[in-house]
């Protein structure tokens, strides 16, 4: 190894951090930044662009020695959206500023995954660049919470192939062979209805608080849509008629929504008085005769119960390699916009599980129950991660194994219950595995996600052990 570089770790992981890239914002200003890293540390570097819209999306790829079969590190810089910035007690209520406390540091991506490349920024720049026998391909990605595009940019840009990938995720340093793929569904009403009162009517706002989590490991969070559909339930079978005036929850398909909130009429009623817990807050108001939109909140509700068996035959099968052991599926956003009232689900399956069945079954039960798609409704496969299943007895194993001994780092083979860019890079024949510092389960894709100091120093070792047997 070549002799240590200055760097300031937590001084650039404060840089970071304080770049605003949740997923659907565009992460050019921090790509850049990347890139003037990557060169004061001696990689050449060079982007990978993308829009969507108006919007400018980049890949930051940096690179250090000569030869063919480079290896591949890779780590995604976008986040999901950090939700209630009050919920950040751990960040004074900020989620882009790192907060540091002895060994805990706090802040949105601080595990998944910007402060992973820093370790691996500071592994590659204490290669011996002379020496080396196979390149390394460095790269900082864009939307991988929203469909791996920055890793399908990379698969279609004209850079050598990769000989194998690390691919970055927060894994508490066990290297996962193997993770669930991910479909997610988009459901689109276009229909609307109309309320309209002879006379005042009393309008109720109801919001349901529940806890954010990864959407992978739902048995840690309280999905706030299903309150809310249970709310609703109860509703009709008390009162009968139920006109919805808006109805919206969740922040994006990876995170189990952490709030919803409900605006409704009970027609022909006078006011009403609810039981409140702690997980409901009732708001109440008047409003004058007249016409009122509504949704069509039932169609929410039965496409939800329609769901369910079609998913139980494959729900039987488990896995316990995995936590949970089998398919999960969960309602993560209800939002309004141009084209109508949507409901987004996400659907994780097991390695060698296809859900296209399912995803096929659902979409004819709705054909049947609204007709033929399209000034109605609409439905889309919004996209279809691919699960990671790679051998154990590939190189690219054996290799990380002993850089994990060598850096005296326990080794554990894991399953992972979320997905990642190792996925696609697999299907298109680049070995991968997963593996970084922090722990992903009750951590990330909720408030006050943290990273221990130690565990980073730890994720530079075994770097730097990799990279010594595979590039020299």
């Amino acid at each position: 190894m070549a002799a240590p570089i200055p760097f300031d770790l937590a001084g650039e992981a404060k840089r970071l951090i304080r770049f605003n890239t949740v997923t659907w914002e565009s992460n050019a200003e921090c790509a850049v930044y990347v890139g003037s890293l990557f060169r004061k540390l001696g990689l050449e570097v060079s982007y990978q662009e993308s829009r969507t819209g108006e919007t400018l999306f980049m890949n930051v790829i940096g690179w250090i020695g000569k030869g063919k079969d480079p290896l591949l590190l890779t780590t995604h810089l976008d986040t999901v959206a950090p939700g209630d910035p009050r919920l950040w007690t751990k960040a004074g209520g900020d989620p882009w500023r790192l907060t540091v406390r002895g060994d805990r540091w706090t802040g949105l991506g601080v595990a998944d995954t910007k402060l992973d490349l820093l370790c691996k920024l500071l592994a590659v720049s204490r290669l011996k660049r002379s020496e080396m026998k196979r390149p390394v391909l460095l790269a900082g990605t864009f939307g991988e919470e929203s469909g791996l595009r920055g890793a399908a940019r990379f698969c279609q840009g004209d850079l050598a192939r990769p000989k194998m990938a690390l691919v970055g995720e927060p894994s508490d340093l066990a290297l996962v062979t193997r993770h669930k793929g991910l479909a997610v569904v988009e459901i689109t009403f276009r229909t609307r209805g109309l309320f309209r009162p002879n006379s005042e009517q009393w309008v109720y706002e109801v919001t349901f608080q529940g806890q954010a989590s990864h959407s992978s490991t739902p048995h840690l969070g309280v999905n706030a849509i299903g309150l809310s559909v249970r709310f609703l339930q109860e509703l009709q079978k008390k009162f009968g008629k139920v006109a919805v005036l808006s109805w919206e929850g969740g922040e994006g398909h990876n995170m189990i929504p952490a709030s919803a909130r409900i605006r409704f009429c009970l027609p022909d009623r006078p006011k009403v008085v609810f039981r409140t817990s702690p997980q409901q807050k009732i708001r109440v108001e008047r409003v004058p005769a007249g016409w009122y939109g509504t949704l069509p909140w039932e169609e929410v509700v039965w496409s939800l119960q329609t769901i369910e068996p079609l998913m139980a035959p494959l729900q039987k099968i488990q896995d316990r390699a995995f936590d949970p052991p089998h398919l999960t599926w969960n309602a993560t956003q209800l939002k309004e916009g141009k084209e109508g009232w949507a409901l987004t689900f996400d659907l994780r399956s097991l390695p060698g599980q296809s859900i296209q069945k399912v995803v096929k079954g659902l979409e004819g039960k709705l054909w049947k129950r609204l007709g033929h798609p399209g000034p109605t409704w609409q439905f889309r496969l919004e996209r279809d991660n691919p699960a990671l299943e790679t051998d154990g007895k590939e190189s690219l194993i054996r290799q990380a194994r002993a850089a994990l001994r060598a850096a005296k780092i326990p080794v554990r083979l894991a399953a992972k219950a979320g997905c990642s860019e190792a996925g696609l890079y697999s299907r298109v024949g680049i070995p991968s595995v997963v593996i970084g510092p922090g722990r992903a389960a009750g951590n990330i894709h909720r408030p006050n996600e943290s990273i221990s100091a130690k565990q980073l120093k730890a994720a530079i070792r075994f770097y730097q052990e990799f990279l010594e047997r595979t590039c020299f």
